[in-house]
This record gives structure tokens, sequence and C-alpha cells, in this order.
């Protein structure tokens, strides 16, 4: 079989030229982004944006630069940044040229300022108005303590309860629970590992003792503690990880927690007070709304007659303590406070008196009227006298 026929010197220094012109237009893609390569952060940063700063003519402007560089950080767009990134370099070359003394692109970038100056003032009243519905959304949304409290499990240790509870929480307890999981399964097939290696060991090393033929071992005879200190020290992980959470779940509460937890009680007490007297003084409040919508299961309301469902339904969704509905409430049995226009027995035999006379007087008042009524509709029923 004759043999491929072999290039020929030129042909090789031919390929090679070749090779060392197209190597350089090939396109080489990084296994990073841009954005994160130096060869765009440096000319970007110190080239352009420094020298926009350095070049504007004034205050106004130079806002405007870092206001616009900040709007663009984050664009991952190639095509999109290379079109800002041509429009800043036309900027610096102007602002460079008005900086040089060029008087009709210093009388432009000068009309240009007083135009971004009432601009400005617009975009910083809007970035207040944006902070203060972004502190108002916090404040409304901001976790605070209930005045209960979580006992320590192997999840986590002891914690107050907050509302809404925290998203760092909720999945610290998550993650917990998917790592002792996946722990779990890691010992499970580790055990079953060193099972395997115990059969092998002890089949290799009785067929050693029995085959007239000697052949090396790969399992047993002194190969079998190397096998089984690698298991064993993953194993001893999982141990020392089974044993921080049982440490876990053993810890206590400190008393400056508990100390807190004790104060947001008295502090919600407190809260609802302030909240019940202000539903008292005829605020409407959205416990209020809550309270209307209040009703019994339907088990419960069949065995109510319409009247006794009307009064039960009418106490549980007022929070007066007074009047009609203070009387219902009493006599359904509700603890509520004493009315505070009582007053002792002799001053209501006193005002019982006093009540007697008023209505004697009106009484007498309202015979008298009718008296005079009677009489002057006679004298003019009566014919006059000839």
């Amino acid at each position: 079989m004759s043999e491929p026929p072999q290039p020929s010197p030129s042909s090789l220094a031919h390929r090679e030229h070749i090779s060392r012109l197209i190597s350089p237009l090939k396109r080489v893609r990084p296994h990073a982004p841009f954005f994160r390569l130096a060869a765009h952060r440096v000319p970007t940063l110190w080239t352009l944006y420094r020298g926009l700063l350095r070049f504007a003519p004034n205050k106004d402007i130079r806002h405007r630069v870092g206001r616009l560089f900040r709007k663009f950080q984050h664009l991952t767009s190639p095509t999109q940044t290379k079109v800002q990134l041509e429009k800043g370099h036309r900027w610096l070359d102007i602002f460079s040229r008005a900086h040089q003394g060029g008087e009709h692109l210093q009388a432009v970038l000068a009309r240009y300022g007083k135009m971004l100056a009432a601009r400005r003032e617009k975009d910083d009243w809007i970035e207040i108005l944006r902070a203060e519905r972004a502190w108002d959304l916090h404040m409304r949304t901001r976790p605070i303590l209930t005045g209960s409290h979580m006992r320590a499990t192997i999840y986590n240790g002891p914690l107050p309860v907050l509302k809404p509870q925290p998203v760092h929480i909720t999945m610290m307890i998550r993650n917990r629970r998917r790592a002792r999981n996946f722990r779990l399964e890691r010992q499970l097939r580790l055990f079953q590992w060193r099972e395997d290696l115990a059969a092998e060991a002890h089949f290799e090393n009785t067929l050693a003792t029995t085959s007239p033929v000697p052949f090396e071992l790969e399992f047993g005879g002194p190969h079998a503690a190397v096998w089984a200190h690698g298991i064993k020290t993953q194993l001893d992980q999982v141990q020392e990880a089974y044993t921080r959470d049982y440490a876990r779940a053993r810890q206590q509460f400190d008393l400056a927690l508990l100390e807190k937890i004790k104060e947001a009680r008295r502090e919600r007490i407190r809260n609802k007070t302030r909240e019940r007297e202000r539903e008292r003084r005829g605020e409407v409040l959205n416990i209020t709304f809550k309270r209307r919508r209040l009703g019994y299961p339907a088990h419960v309301l069949s065995k109510w007659s319409p009247k006794e469902r009307r009064d039960r339904l009418l106490v549980r969704r007022s929070a007066s303590e007074v009047g009609y509905v203070g009387m219902l409430k009493r006599k359904l049995g509700w603890k509520i406070r004493e009315e505070e226009d009582q007053v002792s027995e002799e001053d209501k035999k006193r005002l019982d008196k006093m009540l007697r006379e008023l209505r004697a007087e009106n009484e007498r008042r309202r015979r008298l009227a009718d008296t005079e009524e009677r009489t002057l509709a006679r004298r003019k029923s009566e014919p006059p006298v000839p």
C-alpha cells in the first residue's frame, strides 16, 4: 500500500502565512460578559465619564451626566451600550472643544444648562416623592413584634414572632430543612457504601485464603482501613452537623429578648386600647370594617330566633358599650366596664323626685294650655251680643 503524498515545504509556508493573516480576524468570545471586562470598564470610567465631568461647563450639565450614567449603568445589551457610548463620546468632543475656547459651543451649552436647571428641580421633586412613597411602603410592611415567640427547634434558635415575617428568616429555616434532608440521604448512602465495602473486603479476604493463585487485593487486607477512613470522615462531618442542630434546639431565650417580647405585648394592649377609644369617638377604622363583616356559623344561626340572631350580630359588630348595645351586651353576659354615668342611691332618689316634679309641672301647663284653647274656641263660636 502506497503512502499519501506529503505537502511540499513551500505549501506549508504558504499555509502558515495565511493562518497568521486570518488569526487576528477570528472572533474571540470571552467567558465573562463585556461589562465586566477591563477593556470596557477602564475606557468608559476613566476616559469617557471622567472626561465629561472634567470638561462639563456648569454644575447642571455635570449633574445631568452623572444621572445618565447611573441610569444606563445596568445595560447588558452590547448594541444599546454601543449607542450610549457613541453619544457620550460626541458629548465629550463638544465639551472639550467648548473648553478650548469655542464661543458658539459655549453659548449653546450655556442655554442647555439653563434648560437643565429647571428640569433638575423637577427631577429632584420626583426623587423626593419617590423616596417618600418607598418609605411609606416600608413603614406599612415593616416587621413588628407581635408579643409571641418561636421556640427553639433543630432549624432555628429562639426567635420572636414578627409580622410579616422577614424573608431571610423564612429562607434560613427553609434552607436548613433542605440541608437536613440532603444530609440524611447522604448518610444513608454512606452507610450503604460502607456495607458494600465490608462485603467486598470479606469476599476478597476469603478468596485470597482459598484461591491457589495469588492476586492483588483492592478492598481487603490493608486497603480496607483506607477505604473505611474516607467514609468515616464524611460520616463524622454529618454527625457534627446533627450535633449542631440538637445544640440549636436546646438554646434558651435571652433575657433581653424576653423583655422585648413582654414590652411588645404591653404595647399591643396600649395600641388596642387607643384603637377602641378612637372607635368610641366615632372613627371608622379597618378593624371596624372587619368587625362588621363578622358572622356566626350557619349551624349556630339556625338555632336562634330572628330577634336573638339580630341581637347577637348587633353586639358583635359594634364596639359601643352604652345605650341599647350596652344593655344587650350586659344581657348576653359580655364583660364590659360600668357605665360612667352611674350615681349613688341618694342622688338617684333626688333626681327621680326632680323628674316627677318636672313631669307634673309639664302636665299642669299642658292642661292649662288646653283649657285656654277650648275657651278661645267657644268664644269664637258664640254669636256676638247686640
